[in-house]
């Protein structure tokens, strides 16, 4: 009599086991082709910080530009404006990415305004992707969008850094 609810039960566990396992293959296999991934349900955006503005993301796969609107709020003037794009996975040093640096900028890795930007104004910068030259359609591009400037208000002032963004978006 025991052994049949012996052979039952093994009966029971095989079964529910082998449609355990081929679920646990199934999802394994949609997983390593990316259904998951929150990048392909996500879209487009730009999330602004506090105090900024960041309308209308477009990545271009023929230039490899990020064309964005973006514009502050903070009550103060910046004489040298310079915003750059920093892809996710970036090192950390002191709080700032290590791309964040004068030389980055100078080197074209940013988007450089020599007139500035005014607390209230906003404008349509092109900022480059300095990972991939020229994505394919599709290719996503998710990272931060931070600002090195100087204060109007202060002539012997150095340079100031600012996360303005958390940008998201697919090259069309």
């Amino acid at each position: 009599m025991t052994t049949r609810k012996a052979q039952s039960a093994m009966e029971y566990l095989m079964t529910y086991g082998w449609a355990i396992l081929i679920i646990a293959v199934v999802l394994g296999a949609l997983f390593s082709l990316g259904v998951f991934n929150g990048n392909s349900i996500l879209g487009t955006s730009c999330v602004a910080a506090t105090g900024y503005l960041c309308q209308s993301p477009l990545y271009s796969h023929t230039t490899g530009f990020i064309s964005v609107t973006l514009g502050q709020t903070t009550g103060t003037s910046w004489a040298s404006t310079n915003i750059m794009f920093v892809p996710s996975g970036q090192a950390v040093s002191g709080g700032l990415p290590v791309t964040l640096t004068s030389a980055a900028f100078t080197a074209g890795l940013g988007n450089v305004m020599t007139s500035g930007l005014s607390s209230g104004q906003s404008v349509a910068l092109l900022i480059p992707d300095n990972i991939i030259a020229l994505p394919t359609v599709g290719t996503p591009a998710t990272g931060t969008l931070w600002v090195q400037y100087v204060q109007s208000s202060c002539a012997a002032c150095t340079f100031q850094y600012a996360q303005i963004a958390t940008l998201n978006v697919k090259a069309t």
